[in-house]
């Protein structure tokens, strides 16, 4: 019983330490989780969208359910561990947001919603700012190419994206940076548009507000009211860029480093 104990003990403590002292690879399964999640809601837009029914499934332990499902076909590995601090804030985080919105979803006279992937990861990224925890997330592009201010690249991601035009698009992650003259870890996700993207960001002939209309009938403002961008598949789509502070990142190590059920620690400190 006793070397049970302290073979899980052992364990527990060597996953908490292995992520926290890997930041790279920390960041990497945030990104992963992020994406994951604006795929579950464009999934779910047909139940975000009708009027009335059961849509138990987009809150609480429902919806972090049906996420890891998602992540699991989106990604094609087992979602990962809830073993940190951070990540648990993420996903509490999610599922704020979409109590916050249940009675924009439930409502039984509005057909279109227009809580569609961009503006939920909007609310989880200013959620997250909020909370003061030393992390930010953020879908940026190329000036010009960007709907909302606030998403705006800085001089770091205008720099990460140049790199991208001329190079496959593969992460980059930076632990020389700052923000806010604050040490920093950065890491930037060039986003490949899927078909979905185009709904909002493609053609007039992508636009869902066009189907079944005349050519001469096409409108060029999509389904939320902006001017759509004539994208394709293969347009250039920005990227999610995620900053991290190094001492909000080092609170977390040295927690696991100094205590021996530190998983425990990581996980429950997020649910207070």
């Amino acid at each position: 019983m006793v070397k049970t104990l302290a073979l899980l003990i052992l364990l527990f403590n060597s996953s908490c330490f292995a992520q926290a002292s890997n930041p790279e690879s920390f960041i990497s399964d945030i990104s992963k989780i992020f994406t994951a999640s604006m795929y579950h809601i464009f999934k779910n837009q047909a139940v975000i969208n009708q009027k009335g029914g059961d849509k138990s499934s987009l809150f609480d332990e429902k919806f972090i359910e049906g996420l890891k499902q998602t992540y699991k076909q989106k990604h094609h590995k087992s979602f990962p561990e809830k073993s940190s601090r951070l990540q648990s804030l993420l996903l509490k985080t999610m599922v704020e947001v979409m109590e916050e919105n249940r009675t924009l979803i439930n409502d039984e006279d509005l057909g279109f919603k227009g809580f569609i992937p961009a503006i939920f990861a909007f609310q989880v990224s200013e959620k997250l700012s909020r909370k003061g925890i030393g992390i930010k997330i953020k879908f940026t592009n190329m000036i010009g190419s960007v709907r909302n201010p606030l998403n705006l690249p800085d001089a770091w991601e205008i720099r990460a994206m140049n790199k991208f035009k001329n190079s496959k698009l593969e992460p980059l992650f930076d632990d020389t940076s700052l923000m806010n003259n604050i040490p920093s870890y950065r890491y930037f996700l060039p986003m490949k548009l899927d078909k979905f993207c185009l709904n909002c960001h493609g053609k007039p002939s992508d636009n869902p507000l066009n189907r079944d209309k005349d050519i001469t009938e096409y409108t060029h403002i999509d389904m939320t009211g902006f001017p759509m961008e004539n994208w394709t598949l293969a347009s250039f789509a920005g990227g999610m860029s995620i900053t991290i502070y190094k001492k909000d990142f080092m609170e977390l190590e040295e927690l696991c480093k100094s205590n021996y059920i530190s998983s425990f620690t990581c996980h429950f400190f997020s649910l207070e």
